[in-house]
């Protein structure tokens, strides 16, 4: 297995601020639409556990070890803002979608082994995670919170392009 691409990768996290938003009151309809992304199956908690796992997978490419752990740093930045985003709203931040009410389970992420299926693996789960942040901005009506929805989807964009440069420099 060939990992020499440049050592350069672009930076996990887009070199733009993530929008404030200020609650002005309570909404534990938009917090419980929220808690899906923070903590349901396709959920930033599922892709920090999944990177995790797949990261493991991954010593032995210095290349893809270092631009997981970078992806992982982001994923948790996007978990805070979630958790975060819950709590104002006025839930609390549990590992739990209200909207399956299911807690947050060690079922949820793909387990894969090999380099080539851990990438598509974790391109699928970006590009599902994508639609997931489209969804929750057509489902909001907060402008605030669907800027802040948009600015994490570059992040989401920019994971795939990392994904998609380690697959290729791999061939």
């Amino acid at each position: 297995m060939n990992d020499n691409a440049s050592g350069t990768y672009l930076s996990a996290r887009v070199d733009e601020p993530y929008p404030v938003v200020t609650v002005t009151e309570k909404n534990c309809r938009y917090a419980s639409i929220i808690s899906d992304g923070y903590a349901g199956e396709g959920s930033e908690s599922t892709a920090i556990a999944q990177y995790g796992v797949h990261r493991l997978y991954l010593k032995d490419l210095a290349n893809s070890y270092e631009a997981y752990g970078a992806i992982i740093q982001v994923e948790m930045i996007h978990w805070r803002l979630l958790g975060d985003l819950v709590l104002q709203l006025g839930n609390a931040p549990l590992l739990r979608s209200c909207l399956s009410g299911r807690y947050w389970s060690g079922s949820f992420p793909m387990y894969r082994n090999t380099f080539a299926q851990i990438i598509q693996s974790d391109i699928e789960g970006e590009k599902s995670a994508i639609a997931h942040y489209q969804r929750m901005i057509r489902q909001i009506g907060d402008t605030q919170i669907q800027n802040l929805f948009k600015r994490i989807i570059l992040d989401e964009e920019r994971h795939i392009e990392i994904l998609t440069g380690l697959r290729e420099s791999a061939k």
